[in-house]
């Protein structure tokens, strides 16, 4: 990864899908941040160069794999370690979409919205999220990991 304001390099390891965040593409650790001077800045613009894709692979148990095909899908708009930051976006996003909820995972609050009969609905709801800042994903209904990014 490139900071494009100075030209400082860094490699990192991307292990998570986010920000959910309309228009930003990677949260750095704050170490990989202070390797390229971001620090300061918190929000710079970079070029990501892909050295080595993973397996893809994930690792579930009792749940569906990649292939399995989904019953309904839900759409994730955000992720918090702050139950309240959970709280107050689901308070925001009720006013559009009915019935939004909370699922504790790991020790994050996520706001998820649906159920969606259909990937597609799921994937308008998820577009939809971009008139409140917001970059969602489109995840399996009731498995608690996420499908694929947007």
């Amino acid at each position: 990864m490139t900071n494009e304001k100075n030209g400082r390099t860094v490699r990192v390891r991307v292990n998570d899908r986010g920000p959910f965040v309309a228009g930003r593409i990677v949260d750095l650790s704050r170490a990989a941040a202070a390797e390229i001077e971001a620090v300061a800045d918190g929000v710079v613009p970079v070029t990501l160069t892909v050295v080595s894709l993973g397996s893809g692979r994930r690792t579930r148990s009792g749940k569906p794999g990649p292939g399995d095909a989904a019953t309904s899908w839900a759409v994730q708009a955000g992720a918090f370690a702050n139950a309240e930051n959970a709280e107050r976006l689901k308070a925001r996003l009720a006013a559009r979409y009915p019935s939004p909820w909370l699922e504790p995972y790991q020790g994050l609050t996520r706001v998820k919205l649906g159920p969606y009969r259909s990937r597609d609905e799921a994937d308008e709801a998820c577009a939809g999220l971009a008139d409140f800042g917001l970059a969602g994903i489109v995840v399996p209904h009731g498995t608690g990991e996420a499908e694929s990014g947007r």
